[in-house]
């Protein structure tokens, strides 16, 4: 094997292991990675199942996740009678917004719960949480307008 494919394989393997340490299973990460190291515009099915020596139920499996995800998209090319599949392009900052907004849902809660007249241990532990939350939901929100006013321009 080339060093080029070697570096290569490297770096596939990377992004997986990356994708599922951020919460994707493994399957669902190694068909993401192929589709974000792609060459052309995307991949069909049966090019997924032959790069990643899986089974066409266990691609359909993760195209269909990946699709409901919003992550993906399946397009036709003209001459093809099977799906094929692409990066959609512009997702990460709304996925990260969601996440960030989920911090000022935890906030709000830890809030709820002290407002409740918990015993000293609860409220220190809720205190923690409530402070923690708080900062980052107050950074993010500067960190995604200034996002947000970098795409803009």
């Amino acid at each position: 094997m080339k060093e080029r494919d070697q570096r290569w394989a490297a770096m596939q393997e990377r992004l997986t292991r990356m994708l599922e340490e951020v919460g994707f299973p493994h399957t669902i990460a190694r068909v993401y990675t192929a589709l974000t190291l792609a060459d052309g515009e995307g991949l069909s099915t049966s090019e997924l199942v032959e790069e990643l020596g899986v089974s066409k139920a266990s691609v359909s499996n993760a195209t269909q996740f990946l699709v409901g995800t919003e992550l993906i998209e399946r397009y036709r090319v003209r001459g093809s009678r099977e799906a094929h599949n692409r990066i959609i392009k512009g997702v990460w900052g709304p996925i990260l917004a969601r996440k960030f907004a989920a911090i000022g849902y935890i906030r709000r809660t830890a809030e709820e719960a002290m407002s409740l007249d918990p015993g000293d241990k609860a409220r220190e532990r809720l205190n923690e949480m409530h402070d923690v939350y708080s900062f980052f939901e107050k950074e993010f929100a500067t960190v995604m307008d200034r996002w947000n006013g970098r795409n803009n321009s």
